[in-house]
């Protein structure tokens, strides 16, 4: 006899399921994605008035147009007011270097 002798019972090795032996979950509708649909999604998400905010006696809506237009043009506001400060750096930047440029051909 060769090799270690066995003491313990044998099992019988099972295989493990397959990943592509299991059914696939079935896939959900697709949802209508045309440019007519994609267009008037976005137009009835923005002209619904916001729902009443605070006591429910009064019901008047808000102003949700004018709203807006103030937060955008605030936020235009500040990126205005990031691209100036860059271009002021890159302005001062090339001048700088541009000096820097002028006394080097100098002393030659």
């Amino acid at each position: 006899m060769y090799g270690a002798p066995v003491t313990a019972s044998l099992e019988i090795p099972q295989e493990l399921p397959s990943y592509f032996s299991q059914v696939p979950a079935p896939l959900p509708v697709m949802q209508d994605a045309t440019v007519g649909t994609l267009r008037l999604e976005g137009t009835l998400l923005r002209n619904l008035p916001p729902m009443p905010s605070g006591v429910l006696n009064d019901l008047s809506f808000t102003n949700s147009r004018q709203v807006e237009a103030a937060q955008l043009m605030n936020d235009l506001r500040a990126v205005h007011q990031i691209t100036r400060m860059q271009e002021r750096r890159s302005k001062a930047i090339a001048k700088a270097r541009n000096r820097q440029a002028q006394r080097a051909s100098e002393r030659r």
